[in-house]
């Protein structure tokens, strides 16, 4: 009887040391504030998740990334260069890929269609290549508003709705942060933008964040 106590309680000891498999962040500025090539910290959204996860998060994401190869560092290649497999991928992408088309998004013609439904296409490679690889779930963030890319931002955000809902059901959880006059949910824009006009002020980033953690705690993900 003491044999099979002391077993029972070694095996206890060690189930409650196994770390559970890490949240991870990539993504671009939404989730990494500083200067293009300078280094730099966690966005405030990224902080509000920490701070409401009560634990650092570890965050790959970088200034102006893209789901395309772009100046830095690609969303698509912060993935592949994950050390471990996280429990929770948190991500966004797409918005530096608009951003660099911009005058075509802003035109709204077939140009800025083919980047998005090319970013979809490299969403969904992440997705599918996370999931085989035993990612727990995908918490993923779409776009706001912005002055004269709003058509930019209804292309897109249902395209990758759809993407997470009807593709990777019970695995990819989005986030729509477009403004809703009627409801009143979502990033009000311009009113909660910053100086630059692009990114959030410090209360958008913490509607942003408030919007990915409701979503997380709605599906009973732990961050």
């Amino acid at each position: 009887m003491n044999i099979r106590r002391t077993l029972l309680a070694l095996f206890s000891c060690v189930a409650t040391t196994v770390a559970a498999p890490p949240t991870v962040i990539i993504g671009d500025s939404m989730f990494w504030s500083g200067m293009l090539f300078f280094g730099g910290q966690p966005s405030p959204l990224a902080r509000w998740l920490e701070t409401w996860a009560g634990h650092p998060i570890e965050n790959h994401a970088l200034v102006g990334a893209s789901l395309e190869n772009g100046w830095v560092k690609s969303i698509r290649q912060q993935y592949d260069d994950l050390k471990t497999t996280p429990g929770v991928l948190v991500m966004d992408g797409g918005g530096n890929d608009v951003m660099s088309h911009r005058a075509d998004c802003e035109a709204w013609n077939d140009a800025c269609v083919e980047v998005i439904d090319r970013c979809i296409d490299i969403a969904r490679g992440i997705l599918n290549d996370s999931s085989h690889a035993g990612v727990g779930s995908v918490l993923y963030l779409g776009f706001y508003y912005l002055p004269n890319l709003n058509q930019a931002a209804d292309y897109a955000n249902p395209r990758l709705k759809d993407l997470c809902e009807n593709e990777f059901p019970r695995y990819c959880y989005y986030t729509d942060p477009r403004y809703n006059e009627t409801t009143g949910e979502g990033l009000k824009t311009p009113e909660m933008l910053g100086s630059d006009g692009l990114h959030p002020n410090p209360d958008g980033y913490k509607v942003l964040a408030t919007m990915v953690w409701e979503t997380a705690t709605h599906h009973n993900i732990t961050l």
